[in-house]
């Protein structure tokens, strides 16, 4: 052999030694933070991307925020669409605690480490973290086996997922995603957060519901005055009698978004016909 067979740097009890002290370490200096796994509910086989994404699930684990003085990235940075915040972050997480608590997740693309898409959740500042990348070898096989991952994240960007936890992390979903304002006839209120139907096919999630004032997120299906939502959860059956959607722009007099909508549906057609929505 070429190496001196006195020697051996894979000795099972250094391991479980040295595997011992890691967890420790992240249990004593890392923080409480929340791994949620993507569920993908659509796929756009073409592209290769998620159209709809759902997360159900959230595992507590103990992860040590490399960047110890703070997030990394570019900041914040003045667009033309506004303010973009572009923090980065790498979080250490052991491998015993991704297999004691994590791989064993229905929606793992791949169960031997933490996926790219999947999130973390970050209580200590509220922030929510999607992984861009997975570095599985470092450090390189410290006497001689695999500890840790290493995962470096970006500041994930809400697009209308579907947060379903019950963590803090749903609050990112009530905060941000698209909301549809009903007046309903009667003052009995839905259950917070329970689908609700009309017809019997679900068309939307309760965000609020306060006497006869009831905002959905979610929206999958054009609501017109007179339509009647039963609550899936409460059963509660209710009639529309006002819609207050933000596209309109009731309040700000110079809005001009739905103009612009309504003309560009005279040059562009987005019909079954012509899916790609090519110059008519």
């Amino acid at each position: 052999m070429p190496t001196n067979v006195f020697f051996n740097h894979a000795v099972n009890t250094e391991q479980h030694l040295y595997e011992d002290l890691v967890v420790e370490s992240l249990r004593m200096y890392g923080h409480e933070t929340y791994y949620l796994p993507r569920e993908i509910v659509e796929e756009d086989s073409i592209l290769g991307e998620d159209v709809q994404s759902t997360f159900g699930d959230a595992y507590s684990v103990e992860m040590y925020l490399e960047n110890t003085e703070g997030f990394e990235g570019e900041g914040d940075l003045m667009s033309k669409f506004g303010v973009q915040v572009r923090d980065q972050a790498t979080f250490v997480l052991s491998l015993r605690s991704w297999e004691r608590f994590i791989s064993l997740d229905s929606n793992l693309a791949t169960s031997l480490r933490p996926n790219e898409g999947d999130l973390i959740y970050f209580p200590l500042s509220g922030s929510m973290f999607e992984i861009k990348f997975v570095e599985h070898e470092d450090p390189f096989y410290q006497v001689g086996k695999l500890f840790v991952f290493k995962l470096q994240c970006e500041l994930f960007e809400y697009s209308g997922e579907d947060f379903d936890t019950g963590t803090g992390a749903d609050l990112i979903e009530l905060d941000q995603a698209y909301s549809l304002g009903l007046t309903m006839n009667s003052s009995t209120a839905y259950t917070i957060g329970e689908n609700i139907t009309k017809d019997g096919v679900v068309v939307g999630e309760v965000q609020t519901s306060l006497g006869n004032a009831t905002t959905i997120i979610h929206n999958t299906a054009t609501l017109t005055v007179g339509d009647t939502l039963v609550g899936v959860d409460s059963g509660v059956s209710d009639t529309i009698a006002a819609i207050n959607d933000v596209l309109t722009m009731n309040n700000d007099g110079s809005a001009q978004n739905l103009d612009f909508e309504t003309k560009a549906d005279g040059y562009l057609d987005f019909s079954e016909t012509n899916p790609f929505g090519e110059v008519t």
